[in-house]
């Protein structure tokens, strides 16, 4: 203890002497310029820079018995000390601006979310209440039970998202998917991929969500492009057959007869085929056409009253 006091008394005895010192006018001028230097390097350097030029300065006060340099080393440090100060400051208020935008990021982010969960929401009850009609008058003559694969369900939304923003029936995706190869998340050995068209070729595996996007958005564009060969071709001009208005299926505005006929397409056209009695369109959709599965237009029909209900 008394070890420890004599230390803090020399001390103080030294710390007098320095500030006894009376500096020169240039060494004035030098600290001036030794202070300005300071603050341009830590705008570089920032503050681990100025914490160890601090350390080694104190260091070498430790040792000094020179009260000229003494002096000079105090002040020095002081300078930086209070540089330090202002770099720490400044750091704090960048945390706290940053903060700031974040937290106001966040919830403009959760304003946005709910916009869209509410907006979702009101899309979603007008398409029930535009399409409940259409289920109403097409399924009462179905030979099988209104079930539907879970596994068809189980992505619902996500699809639904890319039919929204492609202005695609959802269900007609869904039932697709469903016929073709069991709503399964991979590519069939066969390589034609999930939708099961030949013009394409995908590597047989277990593929993500993002991956079956991709799928998707091309099985969307085969149709488009079926629909618009309907519309356009006269060659074979299928639209004098099928009668003569164009296909003009949308997310949510869809007929039978455009839901048969995007099946026939999708699939075949024969010599005999017609809207009401192809397998492919219709079969189970009604006692005339039953068969142990369902196909494309009861497929749909199920998968309408699943969300209706959901």
């Amino acid at each position: 203890m008394r070890k420890i006091l004599i230390i803090f008394i020399l001390s103080l005895l030294t710390i007098s002497s320095t500030f006894a010192y009376a500096p020169t006018d240039n060494e004035i001028k030098l600290l001036s310029i030794i202070k300005q230097k300071t603050i341009e390097k830590a705008k570089i350097k920032w503050q681990l820079w100025l914490k160890r030029e601090i350390n080694s300065l104190e260091k070498s006060l430790m040792v000094t018995k020179n009260e000229r340099i003494s002096y000079l080393l105090i002040h020095i440090i002081d300078d930086k000390k209070l540089v330090l100060d202002d770099l720490i400051k400044q750091d704090l208020a960048i945390q706290a601006e940053e903060t700031k935008k974040q937290v106001e990021l966040q919830k403009q982010q959760e304003q946005e979310n709910i916009k869209k969960l509410n907006d979702a929401k009101v899309l979603e009850i007008a398409y029930i209440e535009k399409n409940k009609s259409f289920f109403e008058e097409n399924w009462k003559d179905i030979t099988t039970d209104l079930k539907v694969n879970a596994k068809c369900t189980k992505y619902f939304d996500f699809v639904n998202d890319i039919a929204i923003k492609n202005d695609f029936p959802t269900e007609l995706i869904i039932a697709t998917w469903s016929i073709e190869y069991n709503c399964n998340l991979s590519n069939p050995a066969n390589w034609y991929w999930p939708f099961q068209i030949s013009s394409k070729y995908y590597t047989p595996w277990d593929i993500t969500l993002e991956q079956f996007a991709v799928s998707v958005q091309d099985y969307i564009d085969f149709s488009r492009n079926k629909w618009n060969y309907f519309n356009t071709n006269t060659y074979h001009d299928y639209k004098t057959r099928f009668w003569s208005w164009n296909i003009a299926i949308t997310y949510d505005t869809y007929t039978l007869r455009e839901l048969r006929l995007n099946s026939i397409l999708f699939n075949w056209i024969r010599k005999d085929t017609t809207l009401d009695k192809n397998t492919f369109a219709n079969t189970n959709l009604n006692k005339d056409t039953a068969w142990p599965n369902d196909w494309l237009v009861t497929r749909f029909l199920k998968i309408l009253k699943w969300r209706i209900d959901r």
